[in-house]
């Protein structure tokens, strides 16, 4: 093949040009890079270990800065963009690298101070919320250096039913609580939920897992005739996690009674004893949502009689699959891949009747630690008839330097939720489709 090289120099010429006539200061350009990507964690009393609000800390810190962008180390953005691009993509793209490598290099030219607001990264910077539910009581993190996991229901009553817009996860403690997995739940009248207990730790007594039948049983949240809850909407949240906002017609509903039950809290290995106290800011819709949000979680069948199969330690390249049929057409919202420690690689798409595939998610190199609940930057239709295909891999070898065990041993699969076991979850959350939705920005 022959290079033009007349081409080459010009498209090199042009992009150097296109970046030098940017402003290199950090209020020219760097400002909003960092306050729209970092500082949703780097705040004071953030997730992340140092604040990166304002210039002079950002220049403490501007060799470790450029390093860690360089080697997009940081921010996590585990969701591929080259297979889809999402609402509130935390990533940097090659532009916004050069402009923060530059800077470096330049001596972090503070520049002239622009006094027109940087973005919120939460509503609680614009709003008051409506409604706050925190945990009924300090729930003790123990100093063991193990994985904690608990489930805990929060029980509310309140005047009477009502819609909401928007729902923000706040840690307690932000060097212990690692993520959380929420329902909004609708009980039945008689159903006592403000009687204790209140959590359980999950042990072997529980069999590791969420389950409907003991977990409900357990938290009284069953009513005397056996009605059992209605769940009206559910969600997670890891640090980083985007805010999960829809347009002013998009919600649900929050019962006049009910339970915001955290299925699947989990908190990071302390040595120390530690206290917690977390909780939700709920947002109220000005006007009764035309259109209901609906949750879908889909997991792989089990070929097992007995319930249990196993990834082999050694084994390199397990895979797993969700197969699925959409009998009505969806307008899809939010996408969440769930998988643990030896996960590997994560990908889902759909084929139509027509045989046109819609990609939804991948990720190339998974990280347990950031699992967001990803939103599309529109609202994404999907046929009546469609296949929804995922596709997981697991490593369960030495050269999976995330694996949990060393030497690596044989790991339950779809049989749990702590380091020994793994499972794979494909969660949507969804509307039932109405013709323009297409066109409906969700960013």
């Amino acid at each position: 093949m022959r290079l033009n090289f007349g081409i080459i120099t010009f498209l090199l010429f042009y992009s150097i040009e296109n970046l030098t006539a940017q402003d290199t200061t950090y209020y020219g350009s760097i400002q909003s890079i960092i306050h729209n990507k970092c500082v949703n964690c780097h705040k004071v009393n953030g997730y992340a270990p140092f604040d990166l609000s304002n210039y002079e800390d950002i220049k403490q810190r501007a060799s470790f800065i450029k390093h860690v962008v360089q080697n997009r180390i940081m921010p996590p953005w585990k969701a591929n963009h080259n297979y889809l691009d999402f609402a509130d993509n935390k990533s940097l793209n090659e532009n916004e690298i050069a402009l923060i490598v530059n800077w470096v290099n330049g001596g972090c030219d503070k520049g002239k101070e622009d006094k027109r607001l940087v973005k919120s990264e939460t509503l609680t910077h614009i709003d008051k919320p409506n409604l706050v539910l925190t945990m009924l009581d300090t729930f003790n993190v123990p100093g063991n250096n193990k994985n904690t996991y608990i489930c805990y229901k929060i029980p509310f009553e309140i005047d009477h039913d009502t819609f909401v817009k928007a729902i923000e996860f706040f840690a307690g403690n932000k060097s212990v609580v690692h993520h959380a997995s929420y329902q909004v739940l609708e009980v039945a009248d008689d159903a006592d939920i403000f009687k204790g207990p209140y959590y359980f730790m999950y042990d072997s007594d529980t069999l590791n897992r969420v389950k409907d039948d003991h977990d409900y049983k357990y938290l009284n949240l069953i009513g005397k005739d056996g009605e059992l809850p209605v769940e009206l909407y559910h969600n997670g949240w890891l640090p980083g996690a985007s805010l999960q906002k829809y347009p002013s017609d998009i919600g649900f509903r929050l019962p006049k009674r009910g339970v915001l039950l955290i299925r699947n809290f989990h908190y990071s290995p302390t040595p120390i004893a530690q206290k917690d106290l977390s909780g939700f800011n709920i947002y109220y819709s000005e006007n009764v949502p035309s259109r209901k949000i609906g949750f879908a979680a889909f997991k792989p069948k089990n070929p097992i009689p007995d319930g249990k199969w196993f990834i082999e330690a050694g084994d390199s390249d397990f895979k797993s699959v969700i197969n699925v049929r959409f009998h009505n057409d969806v307008s899809l919202l939010n996408i969440n891949p769930h998988m643990h420690r030896l996960g590997r690689h994560f990908k889902a798409y759909a084929v139509t009747p027509t045989q046109d595939t819609i990609k939804l998610i991948e990720i190339l190199n998974w990280d347990a630690n950031w699992q967001e609940f990803y939103r599309f930057k529109h609202m994404l239709k999907i046929p009546a008839g469609s296949i929804l295909h995922a596709e997981a891999v697991y490593d369960n070898s030495v050269n999976n330097p995330e694996n949990p065990n060393y030497p690596p041993k044989d790991i339950l699969f779809e049989w749990g939720m702590n380091d020994d076991s793994e499972m794979m979850r494909l969660v949507l959350l969804y509307l039932p489709y109405q013709i323009g939705d297409e066109n409906i920005s969700l960013e």
